[in-house]
């Protein structure tokens, strides 16, 4: 039989489980009853799921600062790398000069990787927090662009974002949302053949607001759709291209932290004036 009865039971039940949320659960002095045994293995519960959040957090820690310590070590290497190529690159001539611009570019490549390493290990562990904000959208669609300016120039690549609404807004962190659309469109600049056009359109719907991105190179085939977002994934079709996997992967990972997602359609509706199928990365982001 139950000493305290069954709404006192439930009562206390119920204030067990408010102050466990709360992190305020301590055990009471009861008699050895069925409730009492209960709120002992109710403590003994909490104590080490307490223990395990501790570990997380002391886990987290650890890689946060494995992750500082090895951003901070690889600068000195890669500024004398660079340094060292520019000193060759003016003493060497001829085929030993294209040698130094391959040397260049895998440099380039090495910085960016480490980059992009960082910055996932610092999403996936916390230590940097999105703020997303209610705003319009157009400042970020400008700071995008403007950073792949030099690339689509350097291809011979025409980015247009005519006719884009300055007045639509949308939920999101400026700084890290301009960084996942710059990794789409730069993935469409890699792939959008010279001479032809990345475009950029804004729509907004009742819930989210859609950011689309539309190359016109060799499109995406249905099997790479699920992969696309992988870690270090790569096309088989497409080894040539510069790269290493990772710019897809972090893009999905801001905008999902924000509450929003990406879609991917490989058959858009793409100008037959145009020289390849084509494909269309979509982002859509939240409304207030």
């Amino acid at each position: 039989m139950n000493p305290f009865g069954t709404k006192h039971t439930f009562e206390l039940l119920d204030r067990m489980l408010d102050d466990a949320m709360n992190g305020t659960f301590r055990e009471s002095d009861y008699n050895e009853t069925e409730l009492s045994r209960l709120e002992t293995k109710w403590m003994r519960f909490l104590s080490a799921s307490a223990l395990s959040r501790e570990n997380l957090e002391q886990e987290r820690r650890s890689i946060q600062g494995l992750v500082s310590d090895i951003s901070h070590q690889v600068k000195t290497p890669i500024a004398n790398l660079r340094l060292y190529e520019d000193i060759l690159e003016e003493r060497l001539e001829g085929d030993d000069r294209e040698l130094i611009r391959h040397l260049i570019r895998e440099t380039e490549l090495l910085e960016f990787l480490i980059h992009s390493l960082v910055k996932i290990s610092r999403l996936e562990t916390g230590t940097i927090q999105l703020s997303p904000e209610d705003q319009t959208i157009l400042p970020l669609l400008r700071d995008a662009l403007d950073r792949a300016e030099t690339k689509s120039a350097e291809k011979n690549v025409t980015l247009n974002a005519d006719g884009c609404n300055p007045e639509i807004r949308a939920r999101f962190d400026r700084k890290w949302t301009s960084e996942a659309l710059y990794n789409i469109i730069d993935n469409a600049v890699k792939y959008t053949p010279p001479g032809s056009s990345v475009s950029v359109r804004i729509e907004e719907y009742p819930m989210f607001v859609r950011i689309r991105v539309l190359n016109h190179g060799p499109g995406v085939t249905e099997d790479e759709i699920p992969h696309l977002f992988d870690r270090f994934y790569r096309s088989p079709r497409f080894h040539e291209k510069e790269g290493v996997g990772l710019g897809l992967y972090l893009a999905r990972e801001i905008i999902r932290k924000e509450g929003g997602y990406i879609k991917v359609d490989p058959k858009p509706d793409v100008s037959s004036e145009e020289p390849g199928p084509g494909a269309e990365f979509s982002i859509f982001l939240r409304k207030s």
